[in-house]
């Protein structure tokens, strides 16, 4: 067979397989995987406190907090590592066929939480959660950025942002619902997700983007190595590496001190409210954690609602900066001035819970524009979750000071926010985008 007849012959193949799946599929999925993405990963936060005091057997908070950073350390080493590994999948084999193997790792997982016997299995379970949280979270993303025109890609990113709060209000009902029962029962109802895996299958296809680049491909590889052109050996490299080239090296180091900044201080900060409240209280506070968390998530649900608005308003840098700063302001005030559980307490929880998600609505938006298909989800995949290894550190970190502080979530806490400001100084880094897709 000829050159051009095989390249025909492949073409027509791809083509073929090319039927491209709805947006609106694609927005529902992706939305339902942030939704029991928030739930699984949120989970442990609710719990922490009953749980590790089972599993260790003790009531000292100072223990449980530093045992508690152990694990929250391993979820975000899993989610990092996750991120990347399926991120640079997902270029390879389809963003779809990834999607699917990522919920189903964190769905079974979550449910073998409910069977540790000790906090070390909790630890490990919640390292393969984080996992498949990390890897479904930035190939979502991906897909919805590459499945939605440009002029509406924005506001149906700010529609799926609003799942996460979704997922953490469904967590907190629950705990409602089945926190008096042992808190084992909430990761029970944790291999829920492994059931949108269905829908996935059989609703969603890969994108025009990667279906191009899949063609490209197989293009190449049907010719001989001293038939390819420079464009060619560069189509097919490894796509991790062009993270680093001239082009996008810049652009990447940036974005992953955006990413940082977010989600060191989302898990060195917020993640500590559901144990800080046990602490206000003086006993378990089945119903405290659960108000403070409706808080946080309806913060987190608004911020989905409106970040596509402020994004327009502000521009990417302006919005992600001003939001880090007032995030800071939000969370030092909350710490170091509340003393008891009270409605006040509530307002400021729901008011940093906004503020601390909306730059995630950024970044979901704005990474996917930087950078072009062939790479995209591998540099989703490293740039939005390098700094969940940094935040595994705060996380151990943050337990420490807790420890240090006599068991005072809120000072170390309080201390921990201080990254934010580091996020300010970032935004005025960011390089602009032309505001639409390349492929």
């Amino acid at each position: 067979m000829s050159s051009t007849l095989q390249e025909v012959s492949i073409t027509n193949t791809v083509q073929e397989q090319a039927a491209v799946s709805s947006p609106w599929h694609v927005l529902l999925a992706t939305w339902l995987g942030g939704v029991f993405d928030g739930m699984d990963s949120s989970m442990f936060a609710i719990v922490l406190y009953p749980a590790l005091s089972e599993l260790l057997g003790t009531k000292s908070h100072s223990i449980v907090a530093v045992h508690g950073s152990y694990i929250v350390a391993l979820f975000m080493v899993g989610w990092a590592l996750g991120a990347m590994v399926f991120g640079l999948l997902a270029d390879y084999i389809g963003r779809a066929r990834t999607l699917t193997i990522t919920i189903l790792l964190y769905a079974v997982c979550t449910g073998l939480c409910a069977t540790s016997h000790n906090w070390g299995e909790l630890g490990l379970y919640r390292f393969l959660v984080g996992a498949g949280i990390g890897g479904e979270m930035g190939i979502g993303a991906v897909m919805l950025s590459e499945a939605w025109p440009n002029k509406s890609r924005v506001q149906a990113i700010s529609i799926m942002a609003t799942s996460l709060g979704f997922g953490y209000l469904l967590t907190a009902g629950l705990n409602l619902a089945l926190g008096h029962h042992g808190w084992r029962w909430l990761f029970v109802a944790g291999i829920v997700p492994a059931f949108l895996t269905v829908y996935i299958r059989a609703k969603l296809k890969e994108s025009n983007h990667f279906q191009e680049i899949k063609e490209k491909r197989e293009l190449v590889k049907a010719k001989q190595q001293e038939e390819r052109s420079d464009a060619d050996k560069e189509l097919m490299r490894f796509t991790f590496w062009d993270l680093f080239n001239k082009e996008n090296c810049y652009k990447t180091w940036v974005v992953a001190a955006l990413t940082s900044s977010a989600i060191i201080a989302w898990w060195a900060v917020l993640s500590w409210i559901p144990a800080w409240v046990n602490q206000l209280t003086g006993d378990l506070a089945v119903e405290q954690r659960s108000l403070a968390m409706f808080a946080k998530d309806f913060g987190m649900i608004l911020s989905g609602l409106l970040g596509g608005v402020l994004i327009r308003k502000l521009g990417y840098a302006k919005c992600i900066g001003s939001c880090f700063a007032i995030s800071f302001c939000c969370a030092v005030g909350m710490f170091l001035t509340t003393k008891t559980f009270s409605p006040i307490l509530l307002v400021w929880i729901l008011s940093l819970g906004f503020f601390a998600h909306v730059p995630f609505v950024v970044l979901w938006s704005y990474i996917p524009e930087l950078f072009t298909a062939r790479i995209r989800s591998t540099a989703f995949g490293f740039t939005y979750n390098i700094g969940r290894l940094l935040a595994a550190l705060a996380a151990l970190g943050s337990g420490w000071l807790i420890q240090a502080f006599s068991g005072s979530y809120a000072i170390a806490a309080s201390t921990f926010a201080s990254i934010y400001l580091f996020g300010v100084l970032a935004a005025f880094f960011m390089p602009k985008t032309k505001g639409y897709m390349e492929s």
